[in-house]
């Protein structure tokens, strides 16, 4: 195995944390964006414009290149870590004959994380296949049926997401249906085997080593999902008429040679009023989950268990008429953990393959929350004091919802429960400054977490990082 990247994580760890980001940013900005004096008078670079293709051809693609560092995090491994990722994304499309085929590459690596850190498939997945796929217009385009390997964001994105932080993403092979009615309502159909992202193994992902991903009859997803726009359109007069609804349904199967059987049934419903300036909104999502699982014990014999769960979230805010577009909201979920006293019970609330990045602070070297065993009541503020700058802060709270139960993503747990439930409180911020709309873009931000519990020091995670989408 090559030790030239743990040799550069370890020189690394030696420099200030400030330091660091400071000579990542600088370097990523001034190295890749250099010359761009009259950037923000420019229109959006796109490669598709530049090249001569054929009627019904398109390519566009994106490359990203991002710093993260981690002091004191509760993670499993080194307290101390940082991770220097890329992310270069190819997607090209051909339309014709009510078909568009679809084929998108992406090769994401990281240099100078730790050996003993928490680096995994999550930050590497050396050039593979993220899209493979035709659809299908069925009569017309308001009927259609993918087929192949593909991405999809379902909703909050709680549950079926395509990552928008992380560094890589989820895929599946199966087939998607989709039919949106005249009054606007929809119904998507889909059933999939989840792609497993390879080598999964410690050594290989430090290296960046090759493997093709991969799907297996082993592990399967189905859905259903149906959104109503307006559904008290005609029938309610001002706030309500803007009413959006969605109804969906999620079964995850599994096998592996330790579980015979599993599967987890998820229903959900969500309804919000979407931010207009000047006006209140909302959101409520309410999940549950029941299901089943068969475990092959070592000494051969069988154990069934079940699997009851369920998640709550529930978000007011507020948008201001005003110029920055200043957006104030009140958030809180809840996600459930397990009881020790219920043995043969699962209850910890299973998220699928959903993304967190936007609840609870960054996922990469942070990732400390889920949606997992959790009460977290939060506050959050948005707003533009440029035209091309957002900033962005979140203040959370977190409590376990069983303290006998692990801690997110740390598998930090005790048993006992002496350690209490509450967990702390993290403050999360972030800016983005988009240098040319929609095609060169830097973002930076931070998360100071002071935990309770498991541990007392302060917890620190910076990045930053630049992305040129063509």
């Amino acid at each position: 195995m090559s030790t030239r990247s743990h040799a550069l994580g370890k020189s690394l760890n030696r420099r200030p944390l400030a330091t660091g980001l400071a000579y990542c940013v600088a370097t990523l900005t001034l190295g890749s964006f250099s010359g761009m004096s009259s950037a923000a008078e420019s229109a959006p670079y796109r490669l598709n414009n530049s090249l001569s293709l054929a009627d019904g051809f398109s390519i566009s693609g994106s490359a990203r290149s991002r710093f993260e560092s981690a002091h004191n995090t509760l993670r499993k491994g080194t307290p101390n870590d940082q991770i220097l990722t890329f992310r270069t994304r190819i997607d090209a499309t051909y339309k014709a004959d009510g078909r568009l085929w679809q084929f998108e590459v992406m090769d994401s690596r990281q240099e100078l994380a730790d050996p003993d850190g928490i680096v995994g498939t999550g930050d590497v997945n050396s050039l593979d296949i993220q899209q493979a796929s035709v659809r299908f217009d069925l009569g017309s385009d308001k009927s259609t049926l993918k087929v192949g390997r593909f991405t999809a964001d379902y909703g909050s994105r709680r549950l079926l997401a395509r990552p928008r932080y992380r560094n890589t993403l989820n895929t599946f092979e199966g087939f998607e249906f989709n039919h949106t009615a005249g009054s606007g309502n929809s119904i998507a159909v889909l059933a999939t085997q989840p792609v497993q992202r390879l080598p999964s193994d410690k050594v290989s992902v430090l290296d960046n080593d090759f493997e093709w991903d991969k799907s297996s009859n082993n592990k399967r997803l189905y859905g259903v999902f149906a959104t109503q726009p307006a559904p008290l359109k005609g029938l309610v007069k001002g706030y309500f008429e803007k009413l959006r609804t969605e109804v969906y349904y999620f079964s995850l199967r599994e096998k592996s040679a330790s579980i015979l059987d599993s599967n987890i049934d998820t229903l959900g419903f969500r309804a919000e009023v979407r931010a207009q300036p000047g006006e209140f909104d909302f959101e409520i999502e309410g999940i549950i989950q029941n299901g089943d699982n068969t475990k092959l014990l070592a000494s051969g014999a069988t154990e069934r268990g079940d699997h009851r769960a369920h998640y709550g979230f529930f978000e007011l805010g507020y948008s201001f008429a005003i110029p920055s577009r200043l957006r104030i909201l009140f958030e809180v979920d809840y996600g459930s953990g397990n009881d020790p006293s219920t043995t043969q019970r699962q209850e910890r609330f299973n998220s699928l393959y959903g993304v967190t990045a936007f609840a609870y602070g960054p996922t990469g070297f942070y990732g400390v929350f889920n949606a997992s065993n959790i009460i977290s009541p939060g506050i959050r503020v948005n707003f533009n004091p440029a035209p091309r700058l957002n900033l962005m802060a979140s203040y959370r709270h977190f409590w376990l919802a069983d303290k006998a139960d692990s801690l997110g993503r740390t598998k930090l747990k005790d048993a006992t429960g002496e350690v209490g439930s509450y967990m702390g409180q993290h403050l999360d911020m972030r800016a983005r400054w988009d240098i040319i709309p929609r095609s060169v873009r830097i973002e930076v931000g931070a998360v100071i977490y002071k935990p309770k519990g498991f541990q007392e020091r302060t917890s620190v995670y910076t990045y930053g990082g630049a992305e040129f989408t063509f």
